[in-house]
């Protein structure tokens, strides 16, 4: 009976995918004969490789004969081949030229591209004003990167005044008119909630945020996956907090997310408040990295043991020897204040550097200062620059707020 069953099964799927052949030749034909819209179909199939082997030149070849034709969607996606160069030679030049011609035309897609190669002076001149304009132009049909861009830049003051009301409006409606699938519509959503948890440009509402960034994440979104994490891990100690935190931390570690599997390992590891101190102690192996490295924060702080700062720098010493990120960056700020020993400003940058490189987000912006100032290592802006928007990506608030006051924010 199964056999039966499995047999019809596999008829059915073989009468499928010859009637899919079938039409895919009677489309090929179309668009032989000049036919716009099938030749759009076709590029796509074969971009893509439905129902045919990917084949990103035919592909270009087929976007080209329709975009030849005026179809502004074949315009773009050939413009998009030029840019990537799949299936012919990388042309960001050609890929501009196409772009300007859809966006002429009123592509609200091509209009937002066009913007962001003025932003970048790829294949034409940096203008930023002229991004500024085409953005503008995407945004009023409510193309969501559009409005993320123009929310960056208000929030940022590049190319305008810096205005927080206003990136925050352009930042809503990017979420208010797109799709959850669209391009930059998950990031519009971290900005909004980043805004609404720290009061920018709108009335502080850590309840609002939390909810922009818990829709973020279930869109897939790493950073607001983190940043949820974060939320209930400072919310309080209670079971269910600490539990949605491991929950985030660990959809954002699935992602690679270094500092969130730290952070994951050490909820995982966190004492039990009514076990003895002394047993804790007595536990705690040499191989323990989370352990240790929870100890050592307990002796610095005096949580639940007397303080002991040289301690405290023995156990962090031990979990930072074994890669772990947030005991690399503790044991770096207790060098740093000279706590429990001498300060040492060279071994303070090579420990940021360790957690700095495994995306500790407070690492990173330190290391950026150090950099800036020139202490300990020789001074150097752009590495400075490098660092502090690797941690305003994580979300980091001094981070955002430097690279403001420098307006050193690159557009997507």
């Amino acid at each position: 009976m199964s056999q039966g069953r499995s047999g019809a099964l596999g008829d059915h799927r073989f009468v499928a995918e010859m009637d899919a052949l079938q039409k895919f030749g009677r489309l090929e034909k179309a668009a032989q004969l000049g036919d716009v819209r099938a030749q759009g179909q076709v590029a796509h199939m074969y971009a893509v490789g439905e129902h045919v082997a990917q084949d990103h030149h035919r592909a270009a070849q087929w976007f080209r004969r329709a975009a030849e034709q005026g179809d502004l969607e074949s315009q773009c996606r050939l413009a998009a081949h030029h840019a990537e160069g799949l299936g012919v030679p990388r042309d960001p030049f050609e890929a501009a030229g196409w772009y300007r011609r859809a966006a002429e035309a009123g592509s609200a897609d091509a209009q937002c591209a066009l913007g962001t190669l003025h932003a970048r002076g790829h294949g034409v001149a940096t203008d930023r004003q002229e991004a500024l304009r085409w953005w503008t132009l995407a945004a009023d049909q409510g193309h969501v990167q559009a409005c993320v861009n123009l929310g960056v830049s208000h929030y940022f003051g590049r190319g305008v005044p810096r205005d927080a009301e206003l990136a925050f409006t352009y930042y809503a409606r990017a979420v208010e008119r797109g799709e959850p699938d669209a391009p930059g519509y998950a990031d519009a959503l971290c900005s909004l909630a980043h805004m609404y948890c720290d009061g920018i440009g709108v009335p502080r509402d850590t309840v609002a945020g939390e909810h922009h960034y818990r829709r973020a994440a279930e869109l897939g979104n790493g950073t607001a996956q983190f940043a949820l994490g974060k939320l209930h891990l400072e919310a309080s100690a209670l079971p269910e907090d600490r539990e949605h935190a491991r929950h985030w931390f660990a959809r954002a570690a699935e992602q690679g997310d270094s500092e969130a599997r730290r952070l994951l390992d050490g909820l995982d590891m966190a004492p039990d408040p009514h076990e003895p101190a002394s047993d804790r102690l007595t536990r705690l192996g040499p191989q323990d990295a989370a352990g240790q490295f929870l100890l050592g924060q307990r002796l610095a702080a005096g949580d639940g043991l007397a303080r002991n700062d040289r301690e405290a720098v023995r156990w962090l010493a031990l979990a930072a020897e074994r890669a772990h990120a947030p005991a690399q960056y503790a044991l770096a700020r207790m060098l740093d204040e000279g706590r429990g020993v001498p300060r040492n400003v060279t071994e303070v940058v090579r420990l940021l550097r360790h957690a700095a490189s495994a995306g500790h987000a407070d690492a990173q912006f330190e290391l950026g200062q150090f950099h800036e100032r020139g202490e300990g290592v020789p001074r150097n802006p752009s590495i400075a620059r490098a660092w502090y928007r690797k941690a305003a990506a994580r979300g980091h608030l001094r981070a955002l707020r430097k690279l403001e006051k420098r307006a050193w924010w690159r557009f997507r």
